[in-house]
This record gives structure tokens, sequence and C-alpha cells, in this order.
């Protein structure tokens, strides 16, 4: 049981290595090469209580599977505003992964600790406790016979305060460890970091403005100079 615990504890250790990192060496995109990024909103769930909506984010025209991906593209823009509001989502994100795991160890260790001091079929938290005859005293015992002081009479049966607070303890780490988990998974959901990120991405593509240059070209029929834009 104690191995069993300690490697609980250990597990958010695991998840903690699979961090987020960008290394400029390597992206492969280019600052001339980017193009905008667009976003919609998507219906998610529909319920009872209505529709939720996420949104979708696409890059040259395909969609992003997931916010994080869209990292190479705002580091490449070198707009500071931009990759200040993605690192910020990087952040939450770390955070998030962080409660998520220490979450569901909580979640695991509460579910141990109720399953081995569950109340019994009835219900309660009993035990049977014995009960010894008061010294000076001939009681009579468990089999019929006669017992005297300081020997056990029989066993009574009484409430376990013990097992029982343990129990309540283990639902609270459980419950503890749901919100944890419901926490981290609210932190990971990408929202207003992202949005701005890719609101500053956008605006700086659009500050570049237009250059023209002489570029060479040539075809079947003839060959010279032609005009490049670059938006």
């Amino acid at each position: 049981m104690k191995n069993l615990l300690l490697l609980l504890l250990l597990c958010p250790f695991g998840l903690w290595a699979q961090t987020d990192s960008l290394s400029p060496s390597l992206l492969p995109y280019r600052q001339e090469n980017l193009k905008p990024i667009e976003s919609d909103l998507l219906p998610a769930y529909n319920g009872r209580y209505g529709r939720s909506v996420r949104t979708q984010y696409t890059y040259d025209g395909l969609d992003v599977r997931r916010a994080k991906d869209l990292g190479p593209y705002i580091v490449a823009s070198g707009n500071p505003e931009a990759i200040h509001e993605f690192n910020a989502y990087i952040s939450s994100r770390k955070a998030g992964a962080w409660l998520i795991a220490g979450g569901l160890t909580s979640m695991i260790i509460g579910g141990i600790i109720m399953g081995s001091n569950a109340p019994g079929s009835d219900g309660k938290f009993t035990i049977k406790q014995p009960y010894v005859c008061p010294t000076g005293y001939a009681c009579s015992g468990p089999s019929g016979g006669v017992v005297y002081g300081g020997q056990i009479a029989g066993y009574q049966t009484g409430i376990d305060t013990d097992r029982q607070n343990t129990y309540a303890a283990g639902g609270l780490t459980l419950l503890t460890g749901a919100i944890m988990v419901g926490i981290g998974w609210g932190l990971n959901i990408p929202g207003q970091h992202v949005r701005r990120s890719v609101q500053y991405y956008n605006r700086a593509l659009k500050q570049r403005g237009i250059s023209w240059q002489l570029t060479p070209y040539s075809s079947l029929s003839n060959s010279g100079l032609g005009l490049h834009g670059r938006f």
C-alpha cells in the first residue's frame, strides 16, 4: 500500500516533464512567409440546458487541432505582445497540468481510503468491542460459564469513530481532487490569452505593409524582370 501511494504521489512529476517549449532556432517559419490566423465559433455541445461553442483556429485554410500548435507562428512573428500573451497561456497550461495530475492523484488516494474504511452492509461504522468483567466481580461468560474480574465477559457493538473519521477524510480528499481537476481543466482551455495573442499577431502582419521588389522571371515565350508585391 505504501509503495502504491508513493507511486501515485510521483505521478505529477512525469506529467511535469512533458512541458510545452518552443525553441526559436528550430522554428520552420519565417516572418515574411507568415499568413493570418483566422478563427470561427463552432458548436461544441448541444445539451438539455443549451448550447456551448468553441473557437476553431485555422491557418492557411487548415484547422489547427490544438491552440498550443499556434506557438510556432506566434513566435515567428516576433511581436512581443503576441508572444507575451501566448506565453501566459502556456504558463496557464502548465499550472493546469499540475492541478490535473495532483487532483487525479488525490482522487485515487481518496477512493482507496474510502474503500478500505467503508461502512458495513448495514451502512453503519460498527465494531465489536470486548466487555471486561469488573475487578472483584464474577460475570456470566460468553459461553454461559462464569468469568471473574479482568476477564472478557462478552462483546458489545459500538461505533468505530476512527474508521468513520478516516472514511470522511477520504471523501474530502476525493472531493478536493475533483475540484483540482476541474480547475486544471479550465486552465487548459484556450481563453483570452490565446485570443489576444492571435489579435496582436494578425495586427502585426497588417502593419508590415506592402513591399515591392524586382524579381527575374522566365516563360516559354520571353524572360525578363517582374514586379513582385509582398503583403
